[in-house]
C-alpha cells in the first residue's frame, strides 16, 4: 500500500519555523564528533542516577559505534538496526522494534532518504525513543562546498534548520544543532585565514551537521 503524501504545508510551516531559530552556519557550536558528545551525555546521565542506558544505532553499518562508545561501554546497552544484513544486527526493520530507548542515534542515514521518506523517517525515531530520551542524527553539512557531492549513494542535502523542523514536527523539543569538526591548531589557523572568505560565500569548513532533541515526558 502506498504511503500517503506528506503534507508539505506543514513541512514549511516548521521549516520556516526554525529559520531563525539558530545562528549563521559558521556561529553554530562545534563538537569534535558524535561519539564524543554522545559519551558526554552519557556521562551525565549516569551522575543522574540512569543505571543502564539503553542505545539504538539506527542505520549502524558495521557497528563501529560501539568502539567510539568503549570508554562507556559498563554505563550502557547498545543496540544496533541496519537493513543490511553483511553485519550481525539486533533488529534489520525499525517495525520490528516494540521497546524505546534513552538514546537513539543515526549517523549519516537521513541523506540517504528522498525528501518524502525524511518524514516517516523522524517520525519513527521519535517512537522508538523513551519519554525524556534523546535523539542524535548526523548528516553531511548542506553548506558544504562539496561534501555530499562525494557519495554517489547521497540521495537528498538537509539544511540544519530543514532537519530541527522536521523533529520540531515529529514533537522534539530541546533541539540543539552543532557542527561536527576536529579543531586542531593547523584547522584554526586554516579557518582564521579564509574566515572573510567563508563568511562571503556563506559556506562552512564542518563536513557534518548533528541535531540533537529530546522528546518530551
Amino acid at each position: 500500500m502506498n504511503e500517503p503524501a506528506p503534507n508539505w504545508s506543514d513541512v514549511h510551516h516548521w521549516r520556516q519555523r526554525f529559520r531563525h531559530v539558530f545562528p549563521d552556519v559558521l556561529r553554530l557550536p562545534i563538537q569534535p564528533s558524535m561519539p564524543a558528545w554522545l559519551c558526554a551525555h552519557i556521562r551525565t546521565l549516569a551522575r543522574q542516577g540512569a543505571k543502564q542506558i539503553s542505545i539504538l544505532d539506527v542505520g549502524a553499518g558495521d557497528r563501529s559505534l560501539a568502539l567510539h562508545l568503549d570508554s562507556v561501554k559498563n554505563l550502557i546497552d547498545y543496540k544496533s538496526q541496519d537493513i543490511d544484513r553483511v553485519w550481525p544486527h539486533d533488529y534489520y526493520d525499525t517495525s520490528e522494534i516494540t521497546e524505546q530507548f534513552d538514546l537513539v542515534v543515526s549517523a549519516e542515514v537521513i541523506e540517504h532518504m528522498d525528501a518524502a521518506a525524511k518524514i516517516p523517517f523522524i517520525a519513527e525515531l521519535f517512537r522508538l525513543t523513551k519519554p525524556n530520551g534523546w535523539v542524535a542524527l548526523t548528516t553531511p553539512n548542506a553548506c558544504h562546498a562539496n561534501i555530499f557531492w562525494r557519495d554517489f549513494t547521497h540521495v537528498n542535502a538537509i539544511h540544519y534548520y530543514d532537519l530541527a523542523g522536521l523533529l520540531g514536527r515529529a514533537g522534539f523539543t530541546d533541539i540543539g544543532i552543532h557542527r561536527l569538526a576536529k579543531m586542531n591548531w593547523r584547522k584554526r589557523l586554516t579557518v582564521w585565514w579564509y574566515r572573510r572568505l567563508l563568511k562571503l560565500l556563506h559556506v562552512d569548513f564542518a563536513q557534518s551537521i548533528m541535531a540533537v532533541a529530546r522528546k518530551p515526558v
